[in-house]
């Protein structure tokens, strides 16, 4: 048997945490973050309930948005129902987040977290990044801005960037668009358990980013059909240590929602420039129509502009019995082909809430598959999220910045989130998967680079993760514990089955 080993520094750390006596304060930002589960829970119920007329496929999202889509939803229902959902624990539960976040305007935040391995897989939830990481965070929000700075330090073996500012960011608010630079987890589609656009598994690429601030439907009688519509752009910076040093992100997402009960969204993005590749405006313009397929696009091979990806991705709410309920799916096109993304890869799940006892729960049962033209096409390997210039793949410092489960793979999740009415939360995950199918690394990995974390041979995998959200010294603790049936081997290392980890933060507000 194989015993969990966690580092003398984080022992350290986690028992200095543990013999903490201090005073509480709530959390506090101008939007609900990526990462934060009971609050997506308790929206995405709301919504299927008719609750809250907003959208659910992006995150971060703005805490105005939020309230601005409940008032409006509740506004157009009948008295007792309106009522019926302003009383629901969902309501109240976003209500007091809300009130914390206009009320704690400045204030300093404190984390610190750590495992005995760097936690291999993710999902839409907290987690420590490595064997010990603390950061210390101002933050200071205003009537049209918001600002945080956030330093930390990471220790660990793959990535040797060890002094860190992800999660910093300056934002304002300029009519109804926000416009903001920093580093910033993102969450692009519908699933719970990993994401084929951008997802919280890898590290926040710094960059700037404008987006509309409440989600509101056109005026226009031509456009009103679209609904609530949001519209996000970013342009970041990945890192030095790659195949094309310093290549840019670029992206776009459209989210509407013509029905109630349907909401969709468009995702496109690309991989752009860096050094020694063509950065002009001929460049971009060539990348934004999308000509960058090499030779079948008229280009030299020093030419192609970019690496691109684009799909779309859906949830369909209903409510049978009065029973929350949603169908969702998100496909990705690694490639082109009449103007239009290609050679997909798959995502598609079912979720459902009940009360059973205090509180409530949600199920899911979520599959994914990696493979490019997984999905109505032939199945090309080696393919998704990798490319012939842009050689170190859609990753950054070595891990996708979609897919928990990398590409080429076939997984299925079947997940219960347990929520108790004291904030304690309680989440299950039981995957099998099948990773790197050919047992192919395509991706190049520079001297300096961080390691790429993917299986080196196609391997069946069972997988368990229990998750656990809790208040803790006046702050809230983030609790991990996954265990897979074999050792899954990276290029880094061959990694223990047991993973465990702690997260603990607290805000102090003045």
């Amino acid at each position: 048997m194989s015993f969990v080993r966690v580092p003398r520094r984080a022992r350290y750390w986690i028992a200095t945490l543990l013999g903490l006596g201090v005073s509480g304060a709530h959390a506090a930002s101008p939007w609900v973050p990526t990462g934060d589960l009971t609050a997506r829970h308790h929206i995405e119920t709301l919504q299927t309930q008719g609750c809250l007329n907003g959208l659910t496929l992006t995150w971060p999202m703005s805490w105005a948005a939020v309230m601005k889509a409940a008032r409006q939803a509740q506004a157009r229902l009948p008295e007792a129902q309106a009522q019926a959902c302003a009383s629901s624990s969902h309501f109240q539960y976003l209500q007091a987040g809300h009130d914390a976040a206009r009320a704690n305007t400045r204030g300093v935040s404190i984390t610190l977290g750590g495992a005995n391995q760097e936690p291999l897989y993710t999902s839409f939830d907290s987690q420590p990044e490595d064997t010990f990481t603390g950061q210390l965070a101002l933050y200071g929000t205003g009537e049209h801005w918001s600002g945080r700075l956030a330093v930390s330090y990471a220790d660990g073996e793959r990535d040797d960037q060890h002094l860190r500012f992800d999660d910093s960011y300056l934002a304002a608010v300029m009519g109804n668009w926000q416009l903001g630079v920093g580093a910033v987890d993102r969450w692009w589609g519908p699933g719970w358990q990993s994401s084929l656009a951008l997802s919280n598994n890898a590290r926040p690429v710094p960059g700037v980013w404008l987006s509309r601030h409440v989600l509101a439907a056109p005026e226009s009688p031509w456009l009103r059909w679209i609904g609530p519509w949001d519209l996000q752009v970013i342009a970041g910076q990945l890192e030095e240590d790659r195949a094309i040093p310093d290549a840019k992100l670029l992206g776009a997402r459209f989210v509407f929602k013509p029905l109630d009960s349907l909401q969709i969204g468009l995702s496109r993005l690309a991989q752009w420039g860096g050094e020694g590749r063509p950065q002009d405006m001929k460049a971009f313009w060539n990348a934004f129509i999308g000509r960058d397929n090499g030779e079948t696009s008229g280009l030299e091979p020093d030419e192609d502009p970019s690496n691109q990806i684009a799909g779309f991705d859906f949830r369909l709410s209903m409510a049978p019995g009065h029973i929350p309920m949603g169908l969702y799916g998100q496909f990705m096109g690694e490639d082109e082909a009449g103007n239009l993304p290609s050679k997909f890869d798959a995502l598609a799940g079912l979720d459902m809430v009940t009360g059973i006892g205090k509180g409530t729960q949600r199920w899911f049962v979520e599959a994914t598959e990696t493979v490019a033209g997984s999905w109505i096409s032939e199945r090309r390997y080696n393919t998704m999220y990798e490319h012939g210039t842009y050689q170190s793949g859609f990753r950054y410092h070595g891990r996708n910045l979609a897919s928990t489960w990398e590409g080429d793979a076939r997984a299925v999740t079947l997940g219960i989130q347990q929520y108790f009415t004291n904030n304690l939360t309680i989440a299950l995950n039981l995957s099998q998967a099948t990773l790197n199918k050919e047992g192919v690394i395509r991706a190049v990995v520079p001297d300096g680079g961080a390691a790429i974390l993917q299986s080196v041979e196609e391997q069946d995998v069972a997988l368990a993760e229990m998750r656990i959200g809790h208040p803790l010294l006046g702050g809230t603790a983030h609790w991990l514990l996954s265990a897979s049936d074999e050792p899954i081997v990276t290029p880094f290392e061959e990694r223990e089955r047991w993973t465990a980890g702690l997260q603990w933060t607290r805000d102090f507000a003045w």
